[in-house]
């Protein structure tokens, strides 16, 4: 086989106004500001990532990711890009966390790696094209009138699942919410709830159970990240299964929840996991566990959720997807990858690589770094 090396990369920071702010508990956020990283092979082959820190959940910033990634591309160069997690471990070497642009990396890694190969990201992650993956879409904490609006225009565009963010305290407001969106949709419609971590355990429990006849599918972090002993009782006393985000950002976080039965079920995000290597072994334990799964998303563009459904059509035990990221972008700057259906269906082609990239117009008007 040729020998083939890393020869050049470049960094992108780039910024993409939302259509309207997108509100959680933690604030609201106006503007995608990600990061793209293009590896390129010594034939001139380029796989492509694409990162979206979130400075309350990931302690990154988009000047921090480009920092990073000036020293990560730096020590990559020369390397095979086949060999991703020697590249992974080197990564980890040099930092602690940053899985934000980690996941960058590596999601450019994967995208060219399996270009070299020939084969569809979905295929050389040994998955196939037989799941059915259909997306939600999420519904901003805002005043309960304002989120029963946007639940009936969800509804009318045909979502088959709706996520809803709160994260009040008291969360009696919460409830309110939850009852204000099932009279103006009626209770057939599942929904997802979203607290970000913005509960206590005495708020969450009395929630819970408040909502538990409201057709809930299930609620994500509702308490502070980490506090497994309330976690474990949540558990135990919700009438609605606790789903893992926050807690869970890569597979050691994942081996102590699940020792601890701290959650029912775990949020996998690229850009939390460090990319898709980590989320493989998210998703391992957790199948070999006997344990569901959901993939979602921070505020990445078609490029990062294209990747990120390559990786879901791996696993059976991911069945729920959270891929309306893109959905919330004022403009979408990516040639190729994922497709939404009439039915909120997704799907990806069978392009080499994951069959994303971005317009290079678009790109032109950003700063590129490169190094080689």
């Amino acid at each position: 086989m040729h020998k083939t090396y890393i020869h050049k990369i470049e960094i992108i920071p780039i910024e993409i106004a939302l259509s309207e702010p997108f509100v959680i508990s933690k604030g609201a956020l106006t503007h995608a500001r990600n990061t793209v990283i293009k590896i390129y092979n010594s034939d001139g082959t380029y796989g492509t990532g694409e990162c979206c820190p979130y400075r309350s959940i990931h302690g990154e910033t988009q000047t921090g990711t480009v920092a990073f990634a000036r020293d990560l591309a730096k020590v990559l160069l020369g390397e095979d890009p086949r060999e991703i997690r020697k590249h992974v471990a080197l990564m980890d070497k040099m930092i602690v966390g940053n899985a934000s642009v980690k996941c960058a990396f590596d999601m450019a890694l994967y995208d060219l790696a399996a270009k070299m190969d020939g084969l569809p990201l979905y295929a050389y992650l040994q998955g196939d094209k037989n799941k059915s993956i259909y997306t939600d879409n999420t519904i901003s904490l805002l005043p309960k009138e304002k989120m029963a609006e946007k639940a009936i225009q969800f509804k009318e565009m045909g979502f088959p699942v709706l996520k809803v963010k709160l994260g009040e305290r008291p969360s009696t407001k919460d409830v309110e919410r939850i009852k204000a969106i099932r009279l103006a949709i009626g209770n057939d419609l599942p929904l997802r709830i979203d607290a970000n971590q913005a509960w206590n355990y005495l708020e969450a429990k009395r929630a819970l159970i408040a909502m538990k006849d409201y057709n809930i599918e299930h609620c994500e972090e509702p308490i502070q990240a980490g506090n497994i002993p309330d976690q474990k009782r949540l558990v135990v006393e919700s009438p609605i299964p606790i789903m893992a985000d926050e807690t869970v950002f890569n597979h050691k976080d994942a081996a102590i929840v699940i020792k601890e039965n701290a959650a029912d079920l775990f949020n996998i995000k690229l850009g939390k996991s460090g990319g898709i290597t980590n989320a493989m072994k998210i998703a391992g334990m957790a199948q070999a566990c006997d344990m569901y799964c959901q993939v979602g998303s921070f505020s990445e563009s078609r490029l990062g959720i294209t990747a990120l459904v390559h990786f879901d059509m791996a696993w059976d035990n991911i069945i729920y997807h959270d891929l309306d990221s893109p959905l919330m972008l004022s403009e979408d700057p990516v040639l190729g990858g994922m497709t939404y259906e009439k039915d909120w269906r997704v799907t990806v082609t069978d392009e080499p690589g994951h069959g994303a990239d971005f317009d290079p117009v678009f790109l032109q008007k950003f700063e590129m770094i490169t190094i080689k």
